[in-house]
């Protein structure tokens, strides 16, 4: 009997599936699934219940492709919100993140993810052609590249960027800098140092 034979088929079956999302190893997945089935049993169906509904109700939003419960995210649905201003990130947990810090008032844009030829990812696998749609839709006077900074974060900011500039001249088109350490995640950094990279922000010519 091999060692996966002795694993119950139920863990195993969870420990795979679970290893599909995005960053998620077979280690991370058990190590989740293993710490949740340290809780209560009440517990643990009422974690599981939560993540169903939020399956079932999440979505991108058609616009900016934040996650969002609505078709139209509560963000670009304010009429208060400055559409001529975007600022670019790579998954919804980073305009999260900059939006907690109260500051900006313009609109997102979410990526989906990073251009990342080790993992496949082309442009083409982004949500870029959007963006470009958007700021001839709205007449955008700057975008901030607000991706990670990292060696993808800086990649896909420097091919957005250069586009943009290509294409629509007029636009202002800036990168968050200092502030945050290179290699680090905006989704994880403080909100001193967000922020400050923000304000910051260098225009890429």
């Amino acid at each position: 009997m091999s060692f996966k034979d002795k694993i119950p088929p139920a863990l195993r079956e969870a420990i795979d599936l679970l290893s599909m999302i995005p960053s998620y190893g077979e280690r991370s997945a058990g190590r989740f699934l293993y710490n949740l089935l340290k809780l209560d049993k009440e517990e643990r169906i009422k974690i599981a219940g939560v993540i169903m509904e939020a399956v079932e109700k999440l979505r991108n939003c058609k616009e900016c492709f934040i996650v969002t419960d609505k078709d139209l995210c509560d963000i670009c649905g304010d009429s208060k919100r400055n559409k001529r201003f975007i600022c670019v990130v790579e998954e919804s947990q980073d305009a999260y993140a900059i939006e907690k810090l109260g500051r900006y008032t313009g609109v997102y844009h979410v990526l989906l993810g990073r251009i990342s030829p080790l993992e496949g990812i082309s442009p083409q696998d982004l949500t870029i052609d959007k963006l470009l749609e958007r700021i001839e839709k709205y007449n955008v006077k700057e975008v901030i590249l607000a991706t990670n900074p990292n060696v993808e974060g800086e990649a896909t900011a420097n091919y957005i960027g250069g586009l943009i500039l290509k294409r629509f001249p007029t636009v202002k088109v800036t990168r968050t800098s200092y502030g945050l350490q290179f290699g680090s995640l905006i989704e994880l950094s403080d909100e001193v140092s967000l922020e400050k990279s923000i304000e910051n922000r260098k225009e890429l010519k």
